[in-house]
């Protein structure tokens, strides 16, 4: 630790003695040497105080001098022509050895030196001190101190170091700097230079990797001091953070993409719904058209897994008992599993109802079940086990297996934990941190979407929860699931009218008699929809964005019996249309069509007007079915 103090004491705490008039020298209280001045240089050897004192004076006033010296005692005696002053400074002692011959003068050079002594005095205990806080700032600094015996950072020895040097590279004082350093930043070592102006990153190899970033300074005599830094938690948030970014940017991509899909799915559907009501079964073209239909109903669930992972799926939201749902659903998930896996579900005490959509649920639970099963048959084994496990778990429980990550929107509640664990084949830590993008798959092709781990994520982090992993290749992996607990009085207060499920019976007649204004910015859909109500008898008004629209209301206000509109369209959307022309509605009924989830306009929506939801992409049943329905409720 000296060393590293000399390193933050450059400019001499000795440069007062210089100019001290007279033979002035320090030592310390053992009385052992330490600096003189010239003067006494040309008259003194450079030995202890005992024999100094004894071949200049005599016995006794040697013996009173160095008990002076040796307790931090004032002096100032004269035998003969020697005049011997010992002044405490700081752990040190001042000894001033001078002739003297008695005169007036003398007087004078005593009170000048006594001025000089007590300058010397307040220089070297404000020396003093400062040494001391240092040393103690050091000692108990969060950051590493290392002194090294060279500037060679590759060849260097550490010669001192502070605990938390030792703390964060797992070695001290003998430890070659090299090899505290893992083999890949081997090379980084070379560009440590004294006076560089950026930190070099360095991964420690003897403390489980930890990255640190290192300064080189420079110490006396052509040695060098090594400061570090731990920034491993900085860097695991920094790339959590960019993860999450990605995921965020990858998920509003993919809910922009399903958007167009769903608008060109729904052309194809009526179309093909409109063309089988014309070949029924039996028509030679029957065969064809069921294909298409069959392919759309297919390519439209993929677009709601995508939905979901851009968490614009619409969600029906119940209160559910975790362990009763899973149970329940361990039937199924049964049936897709090899008879040479051995699955199991263990619950844990008091799980605690969540708050969550249970068929969106159930398709997490098949995802993980169905990956974890694949990872045991490609592990080449031959068998294996998959095991579910419920349990209560805390808010601590979420951050540890977010790997200790303070992420500030985890609500402090309890959580009901659901983890799905295989001894399948496991995954490297890159695969781990692609795992949920979209598409991203390490299957064979043609033996997964890539889609499916996705679709989980949004779906958890839809219903306010978090996913997270653990593995190890060639030993399984576990992903744990956690979803906040929740009362059914907190859900009842909490669901927004357009949530609740009413259970209405189906019309038979599909056919009616009304108003209908027709929003749709996507031309293909707004054609066969308006042609396809117009043949089941309804009036039917078309506009290609809402600025048409309103424009079509006011010119004749309070005549539709019902607006059938898009919700995002460009310029006017559909919650901004409904607040424009709230004074020309009328009675109307109000039915949304989107693709994206009904919670991300419903809270723009007026409460006194009842309106619904039809998401995209519908059958022309499901139109004519909900066109029916609204009018006959007018």
């Amino acid at each position: 630790m000296a060393g590293l103090l000399k390193m933050f004491s450059r400019s001499e705490s000795h440069d007062w003695l210089a100019s001290t008039d007279g033979p002035a020298a320090l030592f310390t209280r053992s009385g052992r040497f330490v600096a003189a001045n010239s003067a006494f240089a040309a008259l003194y050897r450079p030995v202890s105080i005992d024999p100094l004192l004894m071949s200049l004076l005599d016995q006794a006033y040697a013996f009173r001098a160095s008990k002076a010296v040796r307790r931090g005692l004032t002096l100032d005696e004269t035998q003969g022509d020697m005049r011997v002053r010992v002044s405490a400074i700081g752990d040190q002692a001042l000894v001033r050895l001078t002739r003297v011959e008695t005169t007036a003068l003398d007087q004078a050079t005593a009170n000048d030196g006594a001025t000089l002594t007590s300058q010397a005095v307040s220089a070297v205990q404000t020396t003093s001190s400062l040494l001391t806080g240092l040393a103690r700032l050091i000692a108990e600094a969060p950051v590493g101190f290392a002194r090294l015996d060279r500037r060679d950072a590759r060849q260097a020895v550490i010669q001192e170091a502070n605990p938390a040097f030792i703390r964060i590279a797992g070695a001290g004082k003998g430890a070659k700097l090299a090899d505290l350093v893992a083999p890949a930043h081997a090379d980084d070592l070379d560009r440590l230079e004294v006076g560089g102006q950026r930190a070099i990153e360095l991964d420690i190899a003897n403390t489980g990797g930890q990255t640190c970033e290192g300064w080189l300074l420079e110490d006396e005599n052509d040695g060098a001091a090594l400061l570090l830094v731990d920034v491993s938690t900085r860097r695991e948030m920094e790339h959590r953070l960019a993860q999450t970014s990605k995921m965020q940017a990858v998920g509003q991509i993919a809910g922009g993409v399903a958007h167009e899909l769903n608008n060109f799915l729904l052309v194809i559907t009526l179309n093909c719904d409109a063309l089988l009501a014309r070949h029924p079964v039996g028509d030679p073209s029957y065969g064809e058209l069921q294909s298409i239909q069959n392919t759309s109903a297919r390519a439209a669930e993929l677009v709601k897994m995508l939905l979901a992972y851009a968490r614009k799926q619409t969600f029906r939201r119940d209160v559910l008992d975790v362990g009763a749902v899973l149970t329940e659903f361990a039937v199924l998930m049964r049936q897709v599993l090899d008879e040479r896996i051995v699955f199991e579900i263990t619950h844990g005490r008091d799980l605690p109802n969540v708050r969550a959509d249970k068929q969106q649920l159930e398709t997490v639970f098949m995802n993980l079940v169905t990956n974890a099963r694949d990872a045991v048959l490609m592990s080449g084994r031959g068998k294996g086990s998959v095991t579910v496990r419920t349990k209560r778990a805390t808010t601590q429980d979420v951050r540890t297996a977010l790997k200790g990550l303070s992420i500030a929107d985890i609500e402090n509640c309890d959580w009901a934990m659901i983890s799905v664990t295989d001894t399948g084949t496991g995954m490297s830590q890159d695969i781990a941190t692609k795992i949920f993008e979209p598409f991203f798959t390490t299957k064979e092709q043609g033996k997964g979407t890539g889609i499916g781990l996705a679709t989980v994520y949004g779906i958890i982090k839809q219903s306010d929860g978090f996913i997270a992993l653990d593995s190890v290749e060639n030993e399984g992996t576990t992903f744990h699931v956690f979803l906040p607990a929740t009362t059914a009085d907190e859900v009842s207060d909490a669901m927004p009218a357009a949530q609740a499920q009413v259970v209405e019976a189906r019309p038979m007649d599909l056919a009616g008699r009304g108003r209908i204004l027709l929003v749709e910015d996507e031309e293909g859909v707004r054609n066969i929809a308006t042609r396809l109500l117009t043949q089941r008898g309804y009036q039917v008004t078309s506009a290609g964005d809402g600025e048409e629209a309103l424009e079509i209301l006011e010119n004749d206000p309070n005549s539709f019996d019902l607006v059938l509109s898009d919700v995002v369209m460009p310029g006017l959307d559909g919650p901004g249309l409904l607040k424009a022309a709230k004074p020309y509605l009328g009675h109307a009924r109000i039915v949304f069509m989107s693709g994206y989830a009904e919670q991300d306009f419903a809270q723009t929506l007026e409460d006194e007007r009842s309106i619904s939801f039809l998401p995209k992409p519908f059958t022309l049943a499901q139109l004519a079915e909900r066109v029916k329905t609204e009018l006959a409720a007018a």
